[in-house]
């Protein structure tokens, strides 16, 4: 192939993925429902490709909404709960790395806090959190989605068995501690933090009913909620947030103080 030809083509795909994003543009400016999410995470996807260094590595623009929501601000502070490895589809990482803010990784999973322990600067600790401190059993999936790991009783059992359909799909059953967010901040040493992120499989009702949330201020979440049931917004809405954004199945809430 000429270098002409391969820059023909490269220009051809530049200018499709432009009319790709110029039409998610105008979709987003009308549509208000979840249909949102998917329609954001693309927007994130198609951004990634068209835009040299693009620096956000959230799965679907999380991070993209929360520093525009938080108007860039710098020197913040996060906590990151079910952070993986650190890097990959990380909420968090952004901030740490342009924008100068501190925080607190939250990851049960030895291999994967070992890495995002070598390569980012936050530490990480080691619990599942849930609605009680304690231990649980932990469904670790090694192979396939591996990024979908989470406490067992609290698993959508209709998401496990699509992650359980995937033809590579590997999993270990570990007992691991649990903390509640209560007991996460107060071992951090927070008493207000500028974003969470809330990504534990189906745990995210229980955890967040937990949470004293007049003792702690948190300006925004982001909140996975992979069976879109309504009660996480019924929740937030009763403890003082509105609902901002859809990021894929992440939703993101701003105190309706900020």
């Amino acid at each position: 192939m000429s270098i002409s030809t391969a820059s023909d083509r490269i220009a051809a795909a530049k200018r499709e993925l432009t009319a790709v994003r110029d039409d998610l543009i105008k979709t987003l400016k009308t549509e208000r429902s979840r249909r949102r999410g998917p329609l954001v995470r693309m927007m994130h996807e198609v951004q990634g490709m068209l835009i040299p260094g693009f620096p956000y590595v959230s799965q679907s623009g999380q991070d993209q909404v929360v520093e525009r929501i938080l108007k860039g601000k710098r020197g913040g502070t996060f906590l990151d709960v079910g952070a993986y490895d650190g890097l990959t589809g990380s909420n968090s990482q952004y901030f740490e790395t342009y924008l100068g803010w501190t925080g607190v990784m939250v990851e049960p999973v030895q291999q994967h806090r070992e890495k995002a322990e070598m390569w980012r600067k936050s530490p990480c600790l080691p619990y599942a959190v849930a609605d009680r401190d304690g231990e649980a059993s932990f469904i670790a999936v090694t192979k396939g989605f591996t990024q979908m790991s989470g406490l067992e009783d609290e698993y959508d059992g209709a998401m496990l068995t699509r992650v359980r359909a995937d033809p590579r799909h590997e999993e270990d059953r570990i007992t691991v501690p649990t903390r509640t967010l209560n007991a996460i901040f107060k071992e951090s040493g927070f008493d207000e933090v500028d974003f969470v992120s809330l990504d534990i499989e189906g745990g995210e009702l229980a955890a967040l009913k937990a949470f004293d949330h007049a003792a702690h201020r948190v300006n925004v979440w982001a909140i996975e909620n992979n069976t879109g049931t309504r009660e996480i917004a019924a929740l937030m809405r009763m403890h003082g947030y509105n609902l901002a954004e859809f990021c894929g199945v992440d939703e993101i809430y701003v105190r309706n103080d900020l």
